[in-house]
């Protein structure tokens, strides 16, 4: 089994090495669409000007938006332990939330992810020469675990989970996920179920360090820009739909549409998952008769602004601070929802879809503590947003429960540190001083 899934990996490596000559086209294209940053994408084939910093690097690789909230806790830990962060994404907003977060510390060092190509992965590590690499909750590149492995670079996955989806994907494999998922010195995962599957898997020292999204700050709100924000808004109430994802806006419409008839003044806030959604959403908007607003475009709010569409990057604290209640999307449709725990610090009630498969344990604790509730349609929607923006005792209390569940289950970047500790001294030549534990438990 060990033979068939090694001589898959070296096939799959050639493969890709003979396609190289292709890949400048693809991120040209790439590029042209606005999948790849116009002056950063040779960063995808390890071409950088940045230099290398002194001292131990760690290289934490942390795919889109969601992967690299929750990694950042431990990402600042390590750094305060005195390891250098190199932190690459695939995605431009993922590296937009980077540059937010760690603006010009010099601990941290932002690259976009190099293509999982042998001959690129071997001149990204000869580069950075890192010591340490992580990968954020299921990122397996095939290329990069055998340049690594071979380097016998500590490869960890950390905050690790494994969908229903993917398991059943990665099972069919099997004989290739051993020779895979074998080759990682650690799997820190969320709970007993991604344990079992990663031991299915082939995995092996594995630990159960919890989810670190539980470990997420509060999102950054410049006190001028809310002002701002407000004093447009007034007295109105806000109902916020967040990370929509495409059919789940006409749906945002029409509740808006019923509760308009109760609300007259009712501001409706969309924040699209993917900001360059925003002029279909308009167009959605516009063909109901409503008066919509782009905030990409600086359009100011006014008293006949009914929809409000923020296509911006890095605001969405700002809409949770100043709603009444959220909506998260991508639960309406099959992908999975979204993130709770951020609108849950900004004291903003939640509402949700059913299609939370991604989000299970926390909507799970959530909802067992009267801390979201579920809809299923416009209908609910509209329903449960008017109930909440009537009944304030009703929203105060729904987010103290929230924050009351979740105040139990954060700690798991501190449980990461202590499974990595034998890895962080051996790298940096010295006794590590790991931070104190909360609750928890490493199996």
């Amino acid at each position: 089994m060990q033979i068939m899934g090694d001589i898959a990996i070296k096939a799959y490596c050639a493969t890709m090495q003979l396609m190289r000559p292709l890949f400048p086209f693809l991120l040209s294209y790439r590029r042209k669409i606005g999948k790849e940053h116009p002056d950063r994408h040779t960063e995808r084939l390890a071409h950088t000007n940045v230099s290398r910093p002194d001292g131990p690097v760690i290289w934490v690789h942390a795919a889109s938006v969601g992967e690299t909230n929750a990694v950042m806790p431990l990402c600042h830990k390590l750094a305060d332990l005195g390891f250098i962060i190199l932190l690459t994404n695939v995605t431009r907003t993922a590296a937009q939330i980077v540059a937010e977060r760690v603006g010009n510390d010099p601990r941290f060092v932002h690259q976009f992810a190099p293509l999982d190509i042998p001959s690129v992965i071997r001149r990204f590590l000869n580069h950075w020469q890192p010591q340490l690499a992580l990968s954020v909750e299921s990122e397996i590149w095939p290329a990069t675990v055998i340049e690594l492995n071979a380097r016998d670079i500590p490869l960890v996955i950390v905050n690790g989970r494994m969908s229903d989806r993917s398991f059943k994907r990665w099972y069919k494999v099997s004989f290739l996920t051993k020779a895979l998922f074998g080759r990682f010195s650690q799997i820190h995962v969320r709970g007993e179920e991604d344990l079992l599957r990663f031991q299915q898997l082939g995995g092996r020292k594995i630990a159960i360090t919890g989810n670190m999204k539980y470990d997420a700050p509060t999102l950054k709100v410049a006190p001028e820009v809310r002002s701002a924000f407000s004093a447009a808004v007034k007295n109105r109430p806000v109902f916020l739909a967040s990370s929509t994802h495409e059919g789940e806006d006409a749906i945002v419409l029409q509740a808006h549409a019923m509760l308009a008839e109760t609300f007259p003044d009712l501001l409706t806030c969309i924040v699209p998952r993917h900001p360059e959604r925003g002029r279909s959403i308009q167009d959605l908007a516009v063909a109901k008769g409503m008066s919509v607003r782009l905030r990409s475009l600086a359009d100011p709010v006014d008293d006949k602004t009914q929809i409000y569409i923020a296509d911006t990057l890095g605001e969405l604290g700002l809409f949770y601070a100043i709603a009444n209640v959220a909506f998260i999307g991508g639960s309406l449709l099959p992908i999975g929802g979204h993130n709770p725990i951020e609108a849950v610090h900004l004291n903003c009630p939640v509402l949700t879809g059913p299609q939370i498969f991604n989000f299970r344990e926390v909507f799970g604790v959530l909802q067992a503590g009267d801390g979201c509730e579920l809809v299923e349609n416009a209908e609910e929607l509209a329903q449960k947003v008017q109930v909440l923006i009537e009944d304030p005792i009703r929203a105060a209390g729904m987010c103290a429960n929230a924050k009351s569940v979740l105040s139990n289950l954060n700690g798991a970047a501190d449980l990461s540190i202590q499974a990595l500790e034998p890895i962080l001294q051996q790298i940096s030549g010295e006794q590590a001083k790991v931070l104190p534990l909360k609750s928890g438990s490493v199996a």
